[in-house]
């Protein structure tokens, strides 16, 4: 399976033998008329990669703006939740997704977030039937560590993508590194922090130099970082300076303070009761899944 490429001076993403811009377009926490609006603004503005998934419960509102319009001109991404990772569970999750979204394949199919209590061989395994079966092009996990990988990657199935939380107050350079030397590409959820980085200091201070905002500044290090961010926004103004980032370079110097920044940075860490289970950050290569039997 080829790994995704981005040129980071035009912003031309090739997965496979397909273009794509490299910054995505998010979708959580939108939902309803705001989702499908902003969704249409997105694609007027030259979008073309779109994130949703199961939980974000906006399938209807992505259909409604993708209404009519060419289904290879974009690239869809989809995550199932992690109460939903057996057999069975997965395939009702695709078709049911397939069916809101009024579309017959994904581009690619997440893991949303890794449970250790189903066999990632089962997981993966069901995933690459769908593969087959051309109801997803490509397989990925999200919220996952290097632990997660290795012992993902023994199932022999292709992982095309990783989507990690990265931004310019965290990133994890060890999990970017491992996903580079094994061919996976890397998307950014939370790429703008949740809105701090317009504030950052660092990142206002290089802005100056190049011209640009703060928020601009951080995506460009994601994609220079060869990573597609996938922000998100309901403001038009916002959603077209999100993508004015390639008529310019930042230098290494720019990108390693950046990387230092980031790098001594804190993860988000969901709390159990917002989502149902605890994250497995913490999480040694023993106890990631257990072994199929």
């Amino acid at each position: 399976m080829p790994t995704p490429s981005i040129d980071p001076q035009t912003g031309i993403c090739q997965i496979e033998k397909k273009l794509y811009p490299a910054v995505g377009f998010g979708t959580y926490p939108l939902t309803g008329k705001t989702c499908q609006e902003a969704v249409m603004e997105a694609i007027t503005r030259g979008y073309r990669i779109i994130d949703t998934a199961t939980r974000y419960k906006n399938f209807d509102a992505i259909a409604k703006a993708l209404h009519n319009k060419p289904r290879d001109l974009f690239y869809l991404i989809s995550k199932v939740w992690h109460d939903k990772q057996t057999t069975c569970s997965v395939y009702d999750d695709v078709t049911a997704t397939l069916k809101q979204l009024e579309v017959d394949y994904l581009d690619a199919y997440l893991v949303h977030w890794p449970n250790s209590q189903v066999p990632i061989e089962e997981t993966l395994g069901a995933m690459d039937t769908l593969r087959c079966e051309k109801k997803i092009r490509h397989i990925g996990l999200s919220n996952v560590t290097t632990s997660h990988l290795q012992r993902a990657l023994e199932c022999q199935i292709p992982i095309t993508w990783v989507q990690t939380e990265m931004h310019a107050h965290f990133f994890d350079p060890h999990l970017l590194t491992f996903c580079k030397t094994h061919g996976i590409g890397m998307q950014a959820w939370s790429p703008l922090g949740r809105g701090a980085i317009k504030e950052d200091p660092l990142l206002k201070v290089i802005g100056e130099r190049h011209s640009k905002t703060a928020t601009q500044i951080a995506l460009k290090w994601i994609v220079q970082h060869g990573c597609i961010p996938i922000p998100n926004s309901s403001n038009p103004e916002h959603i077209q300076s999100n993508q004015d980032i390639y008529d310019f370079m930042l230098s290494a110097e720019e990108m390693h303070s950046i990387d230092l920044q980031a790098a001594h940075g804190t993860r988000l860490r969901p709390k159990k009761e917002h989502i149902g289970f605890q994250d497995e950050f913490d999480f040694s290569y023993a106890q990631c899944w257990p072994t199929q039997k």
